[in-house]
């Protein structure tokens, strides 16, 4: 049988399972013989099985298997993979039995599909997965292992999901190993005073039931962070603070957890007419890497990281003079929605998907996420396959009369940042605190140049109007205050009281609800310093939320443009 049901195409068999699946326990049974073979290949390793759990995000709400093609990385990565097995927990009929299926996107997915692609790439042990997740949940009253009355029992349900799954692997002679747990979870406990400050304790008592209950003593645990993007770090930053609080006692008093940054990845802004509540498609797809980075650093197989920096010396004339510029903001200045891969696509600005070698580069994105370590050329970075308005904006300035003089440039920022996260007085929230960093990343850059000999000016700060500012009321009411408290403080703590500053507008097609009157506050503040540039964006291309490729090296260029006319 299983010499004739390897000549069947993928496509076939992937037929058969979806047709079969109106019979479970066949179904479980046949997909066993086509995928296990694959798994079986080579017996000298085990299945590392992973579990995916946890509420909507990691179901994967408002991610649409249809749309991962719109994503220049992510292209093909919806296709079936054959060669990982994949059982979830049934959510309608709870007497249903685990059933081992190929990996593939349903209608909604989660970060299980790129997960998979990524470890498979830089790990070559068989991989299975099992996903128990429902939307809604809490770690209370839903994952509590003592299935109290309220909530959807998950915690027994998961666990017989899980033992019936493994049973099943074992019938079929496949060795296995239980590598780990991936959660995304809390946001419905921290929305609750009742119990936020008790999730420590809740997720303490599900992670060792789950060891206990498993026999598996040493399993290991990846906390995916719930993102600052979505409601929770809007208008609920100070639950949130609770909550990341809570989450670091557990990671502290155990050192078999991991944490798995999200805040800067995409993040769906009006899923299911609800703002700001899931991640979505590109969100779950970068997600699942973070999670398969995260893993793979764990099991000593870091995702190599390419060393840009200038391996002879700066390409500058000894003692020659520099002149910095700073990019900084949030989501269209970090770049989301904007692909290098789309670059050589866009007439006059091709050349820009390789490095600009006059160019000094250095950056912080994220919050801090992907950081450079030395000097390189001014080009696309290795982070999420975007880029952001420096690079149209060296361009420009180079071939300007301002080249004869050294360039450099210092990006810093963080798309999911909002304005409280820049005040100079310091978010209520510390741990969210951008200024000071800001600050100390441009005073490194400054003393880094003059040491090497150069006599570095700052030329201005080029800022993008925070588009998770425009869209939640309290904060754009305080935008422009926020940026005056910002340009004041800035000037005085880099020691330059006529800094420039560059600040573009929000585009009048976003879906970002409160620009009109954002960009009306900005002005109006800045007929009332000196200095201060307002940059109008209307002429731009933009998409329903962020410039995108076209529109962001436009941008840049408007960026250049105004600095370049300021100083005639």
């Amino acid at each position: 049988m299983l010499t004739s049901l390897r000549s069947f195409s993928a496509a076939s068999l992937i037929f058969q399972y979806r047709t079969l699946m109106t019979f479970p326990r066949l179904a479980a049974t046949l997909t066993l013989f086509l995928v296990g073979t694959a798994l079986a290949a080579d017996e000298s390793k085990p299945v590392k099985v992973f579990l995916f759990a946890g509420q909507s995000n990691m179901v994967g709400s408002d991610a649409h298997a249809e749309r991962i093609d719109d994503y220049p990385m992510f292209k093909g990565a919806g296709v079936p993979q054959d060669d990982v097995l994949f059982a979830r927990l049934p959510e309608n009929d709870q007497s249903a039995p685990a059933a081992w299926g190929p990996l593939q996107p349903m209608d909604a997915f989660g970060p299980e599909i790129t997960f998979a692609r990524l470890v498979k790439a830089h790990d070559d042990s068989p991989i299975a997965i099992i996903k128990s997740a429902i939307g809604g949940t809490t770690a209370a009253f839903d994952w509590n292992p003592d299935a109290p009355e309220k909530g959807q029992k998950l915690y027994p349900r998961t666990i017989k999901l899980v033992q019936e799954s493994l049973k099943e692997l074992e019938k079929r002679g496949l060795r296995y190993q239980l590598e780990g747990v991936m959660w995304h979870q809390g946001e419905n406990d921290m929305l609750d005073p009742k119990l936020n400050t008790n999730y420590a304790a809740a997720m303490t008592r599900i992670i060792t039931q789950f060891r206990n209950d498993l026999n598996a003593p040493e399993l290991k645990w990846y906390l995916g962070e719930v993102s600052e993007k979505g409601i929770w770090g809007m208008d609920n930053r100070h639950n949130l603070a609770i909550l990341r609080q809570q989450q670091d006692e557990v990671l502290k008093a155990d050192p078999l957890l991991r944490w798995v940054p999200t805040s800067h990845l995409a993040f769906e802004v009006m899923g299911s007419g609800q703002p700001h509540y899931h991640f979505g498609t590109q969100g779950q797809l970068q997600m699942g890497e973070a999670f398969a980075a995260v893993y793979l650093h764990a099991i000593g197989k870091s995702l190599p990281e390419k060393d840009s920096s200038f391996k002879a010396g700066l390409p500058l004339a000894k003692k020659s003079p520099v002149r910095l510029f700073i990019l900084a903001g949030q989501r269209n200045m970090e770049g989301e929605d904007s692909f290098v891969s789309e670059i050589p696509q866009q007439p006059g600005f091709e050349s820009l998907a390789n490095p600009q070698n006059e160019i000094l580069y250095r950056y912080s994105l994220g919050g801090g996420v992907k950081v450079s370590q030395s000097w390189q050329p001014l080009g696309p970075v290795d982070y999420l396959g975007n880029f952001g308005p420096e690079l149209s904006f060296g361009k420009t300035l180079r071939e300007s009369p301002v080249s004869k003089e050294g360039i450099a440039i210092l990006k810093f920022t963080h798309s999911g940042a909002q304005g409280p996260d820049w005040r100079p007085e310091g978010s209520p929230e510390a741990r969210r605190n951008l200024y000071p960093n800001l600050i100390a990343f441009i005073r490194q850059a400054i003393d880094d140049l003059t040491k090497q000999g150069h006599d570095c000016t700052l030329e201005g700060i080029f800022w993008h109007t925070g588009e998770n500012d425009t869209y939640f009321g309290p904060y754009a009411q305080n935008n422009a205050a926020w940026m005056r408290e910002l340009i004041t403080q800035a000037r005085l703590d880099l020691k330059a009281p006529a800094l420039p500053f560059f600040i573009s507008e929000q585009h009048p097609n976003a879906i970002w609800k409160k620009m009109e009157a954002v960009n009306k506050a900005l002005t109006t503040m800045a007929k009332s310093a000196q200095n201060i540039f307002i940059i109008p964006t209307a002429s731009l291309p933009h998409a329903r939320l962020h410039f995108g490729t076209n529109g962001t090296l436009l941008l840049g260029e408007e960026f250049a443009r105004a600095y370049l006319k300021s100083k005639q």
